[in-house]
């Protein structure tokens, strides 16, 4: 197992404490540009406003800072999916809203050519990621599951429902379509596949 593996398995999010918030939440602008490859621990340091002596008090190095900063991104979109999916909105919207929160988000958060973190945060830590794409999967499931809403049938589960919306998504954030677009997408599949009415 490679140095940046491990250092990948090893960084935990809750708990970091406000001062590594503050700088996971400075230098994931920095990722989102120029991707993990190109990134340099100088730049980290800068939008951190940090020597770079300062940033390795509180990080090993460029794949801890990774981890990290891309643990507290997708817990942070957990928690807004959440509030999304636990709202009295109708069933559609919070759909829209989650996947928006989940996928769309990272259209505006991730510059194109800065994409290689997707392949980098699988490539390093593959169960985290699952863990995370599983989480998001099950409440997707959950909130289609409690809604009178949906045109249900024994062909087609809540489960069934938030597999293909989680395909749709996965491949629409890719296609670098602008949000409001990537949204309107997110509106037909969800009326399809749960068989809303309009």
């Amino acid at each position: 197992m490679s140095h940046a593996v491990k250092a990948i398995r090893s960084a935990v999010a809750p708990g970091l404490g406000p001062k590594r918030d503050t700088i996971l939440d400075a230098v994931l602008p920095v990722f989102g540009r120029f991707g993990f490859r190109k990134t340099t621990m100088e730049e980290l340091a800068d939008a951190a406003k940090l020597s770079k002596q300062g940033l390795y008090l509180h990080f090993s190095g460029k794949e801890e800072i990774f981890a990290a900063c891309i643990e507290k991104y997708l817990t942070d979109s957990l928690a807004v999916v959440d509030a999304v999916l636990g709202g009295g909105e109708p069933l559609q919207e919070r759909l829209i809203g989650a996947m928006d929160a989940w996928f769309g988000r990272h259209l505006e958060t991730f510059h194109p050519q800065a994409f290689d973190v997707i392949e980098t945060g699988t490539l390093m830590a593959p169960e985290r990621t699952q863990y995370w794409k599983n989480a998001f999967r099950q409440r997707l499931t959950r909130a289609i599951a409690a809604s009178r809403e949906v045109k249900s049938s024994p062909a087609c589960t809540a489960k069934d429902m938030a597999e293909v919306l989680f395909q749709c998504g996965l491949a629409w954030k890719e296609s670098l379509v602008p949000r409001t677009e990537f949204r309107r997408e997110l509106a037909r599949a969800v009326r399809v596949c749960c068989r809303l009415e309009l």
